[in-house]
């Protein structure tokens, strides 16, 4: 969908909530898989905010958003993130689909008029994560792993979630990043830092 059409959209359409909105919109689209994944991830983030005292609300919000952005044509992600003067990496411009993250937070802030920094980072590092997360950042992070389709990897997060967030964090970017390299993918500089930040973790 062309972003000026989602912006339309969403103004025109009166559902009571953001998301029956976008459930609306995802199922005009044929977005069901979509729809589906955003939903499992908003239903875990919450299992896991509840675990360790965090906003549930706004976990449940946050897993819900944090794809949006797969809303929006990827041809128009340069455009939409140059018109919001939004700086992208040499990196990203190499592996753009991790600009959807981006995408979805211009959303979230221009569109929803969502100002919660916490939504904002949950969504923005939910993919990559980063070194300095907040528990909150780690929930969103870990919720969206989890429901991957990647046996090894949900089992190897599931095993320490509830024990440590930040063994289950090492886990998760120590799977990402093997998986990359047998793939020979670009690996962020921010998940290498966010992985050697919590591999020392695991060591102290």
């Amino acid at each position: 969908m062309k972003f000026e059409d989602f912006k339309d959209y969403i103004k025109e359409t009166k559902y009571p909530t953001i998301v029956e909105t976008i459930e609306a919109m995802c199922d005009e689209m044929a977005e069901d898989e979509l729809y589906d994944h955003m939903e499992q991830v908003a239903e875990v983030a919450v299992m896991l905010s509840e675990h360790y005292n965090l906003n549930t609300d706004d976990a449940y919000l946050t897993g819900f958003l944090h794809d949006v952005g797969r809303l929006i044509d990827p041809d128009e992600y340069l455009d939409i993130l140059k018109q919001y003067d939004v700086t992208i990496s040499d990196e990203e411009m190499q592996v753009q689909d991790v600009l959807h993250g981006k995408i979805a937070n211009i959303i979230v802030k221009e569109v929803f008029n969502i100002q919660s920094p916490d939504i904002s980072n949950g969504i923005l590092y939910h993919t990559t994560l980063r070194k300095d997360a907040t528990d909150f950042e780690k929930v969103i992070f870990l919720a969206d792993k989890m429901t991957w389709s990647y046996d090894d990897l949900v089992y190897d997060i599931e095993e320490t979630v509830f024990q440590n967030l930040n063994v289950a964090c090492y886990h998760a970017l120590n799977w990402i990043i093997d998986h990359l390299k047998k793939k020979n993918g670009l690996i962020l500089d921010r998940t290498e830092k966010a992985h050697h930040h919590f591999k020392n973790k695991m060591i102290l």
